[in-house]
């Protein structure tokens, strides 16, 4: 797919610092001291400060040694003296992070300090920073899968979801008319309200899915390729996508789901919990032909012509340390 370029949606930017931690006399070290880098988002969701992580970090008996910017600590993050990664931020910092250690033997943690906080729902339910911290130390680890989409726009690692149709449109109407709100949830509800407004008049696309040789062509008004069971404002768009299972979920609507849709965005409005169940193949190699914006994690693809998007998964691309 043919792209004018990739845009960021403005509620979710990516400003990151990195640190470096020792963990002290826990049983996850095995008595050793670890070094562990720190990424975080400075303006993520919460607005929570460095100074306050690391206040959390010190009270837990743990040290900060280092504080230094993202591009500065590229060759210390990967080299042999780190340890162990913690993404402090939203959705997009813990995928930036994940894509940074793809294949390499480090383990990646979330402070959940974002807007949605999938990933970290995913892998840590509810549980909040100083909960998590407090559990480092008797954390275990799971294997994550990634994915690599590539199109005539380029390549890109994803830990969430690649799709077309509902998600991308949505994130494009929060670029022309941003969100706000007083917090992280009134931020998620807002979000959740535009997804309502955005498929009211959305108009099905022609697009041709292909899912390890099986082909399924239609008029859709969702494709999500999903490593997870979210996407946006903790829209679960299926709950047995798993990360760590070795395929993806491919969950397709057409103009007859957009009722279920809306009854399930109208659920999260109201607070309720909601279910969808959308059709849905599973696979490792996935292709999508047609024309129209994409979405990588939370990253909009600008698309002109009819093109295709080839999604390729990546088994048990990383490590996670989980509590």
């Amino acid at each position: 797919m043919q792209s004018h370029g990739h845009r960021k949606a403005e509620q979710f930017p990516l400003e990151l610092h990195i640190c470096s931690v020792r963990v002290l006399n826990g049983s996850f070290s095995h008595g050793r001291v670890m070094r562990v880098s720190l990424f975080h988002n400075q303006r993520a969701g919460d607005s929570t400060s460095l100074s306050f992580i690391r206040e959390l970090i010190e009270t837990s008996g743990h040290e900060v040694v280092r504080v230094f910017d993202r591009e500065a600590a590229f060759g210390e993050l990967i080299d042999e003296r780190t340890e162990l990664v913690v993404a402090a931020g939203g959705d997009g910092t813990v995928s930036a992070a994940a894509r940074l250690l793809a294949g390499k033997p480090i383990p990646l943690t979330v402070l959940p300090l974002g807007t949605a906080n999938n990933i970290a729902k995913t892998l840590q339910g509810e549980a909040s920073s100083e909960e998590l911290i407090a559990r480092w130390n008797t954390a275990g680890r799971r294997r994550v899968d990634m994915g690599m989409a590539h199109g005539m726009w380029g390549e890109r690692r994803f830990l969430e979801a690649v799709g077309v149709g509902l998600v991308p449109v949505s994130i494009a109407s929060t670029m022309t008319e941003p969100l706000s709100g007083e917090d992280a949830q009134a931020n998620v509800r807002n979000a959740v309200v535009r997804y309502g407004k955005v498929l009211a008049d959305l108009k099905p696309r022609r697009w041709t899915i292909r899912v390890d040789g099986e082909e399924v062509s239609g008029d859709f008004i969702l494709v999500e390729v999903l490593n997870i069971r979210s996407v946006g404002p903790n829209l679960v768009l299926d709950e047995d996508a798993d990360p760590s299972d070795g395929h993806f979920n491919v969950v397709i609507a057409e103009d007859k789901h957009r009722d279920e849709i809306a009854r399930y965005i109208q659920d999260r409005i109201e607070g309720k919990e909601g279910r969808l169940a959308l059709p849905s193949l599973s696979g490792q190699h996935v292709d999508i032909h047609g024309r129209g914006d994409t979405h990588v994690d939370d990253e909009l693809v600008r698309c002109a012509i009819p093109g295709t998007a080839s999604i390729q998964l990546e088994a048990a691309a990383v490590e996670f340390l989980v509590s």
